[in-house]
């Protein structure tokens, strides 16, 4: 946050924030990412020597009833910044069926075809399927470089009532391990 004046730091929508994915800083004006920035200049201004850890783009947002949220990169800028994406689109209800009041949450899972790295992913839903929650465990698995087979081992709570053994983004990494095993056979 240190900029090349002594003593200047800047944050926020005025400055490119370094994305953990790219390798680089990107330009990403993003609430939650200017919070961080904020508290991390603050703290070097008065003699901190924090470092901003850096972000994978991580947002949600909420129309009427619905939750779309979206975390790292979509296929299209993964292969433009070298990557070997492969994803997968599935839907999933939010928790057991057969309990009431479920509902469909829409996800698009990237990772890198060849490493199996989980890039990125896109969720939607409706309010009270937990898109927020599920998107933020994705984040961190990004931001901590975990492949997509990883997301299919976390150890997630479940309750019928608020969701299945399997959760929505495990069966997702199912389908997403399924289409690599598929994609590596026929050499596509």
């Amino acid at each position: 946050m240190r900029t090349d004046l002594p003593d200047v730091y800047a944050a926020g929508d005025c400055v490119e924030t370094y994305h953990r994915l790219l390798g680089r800083n990107s330009y990403l004006p993003l609430g939650t990412t200017a919070h961080k920035q904020g508290r991390v200049a603050g703290e070097n201004a008065v003699g901190g020597e924090r470092l901003f850890a850096g972000v994978v783009g991580t947002q949600v947002v909420k129309v009427f009833d619905m939750i779309a949220a979206a975390t790292g990169l979509k296929e299209r800028e993964a292969a433009q910044e070298g990557f070997t994406p492969l994803t997968v689109e599935t839907v999933a209800d939010d928790h057991k069926a057969y309990y009431p009041g479920a509902s469909h949450i829409r996800m698009r899972l990237t990772g890198d075809r060849h490493t199996g790295r989980l890039l990125g992913a896109q969720l939607l839903g409706h309010l009270g399927a937990e898109i927020a929650k599920r998107v933020d465990i994705l984040a961190t698995g990004i931001h901590h470089g975990i492949t997509v087979n990883d997301v299919t081992d976390l150890d997630l709570a479940y309750t019928p009532p608020l969701g299945s053994p399997w959760d929505a983004l495990q069966q997702a990494a199912r389908r997403w391990h399924t289409a690599q095993r598929k994609a590596d056979a026929t050499g596509s």
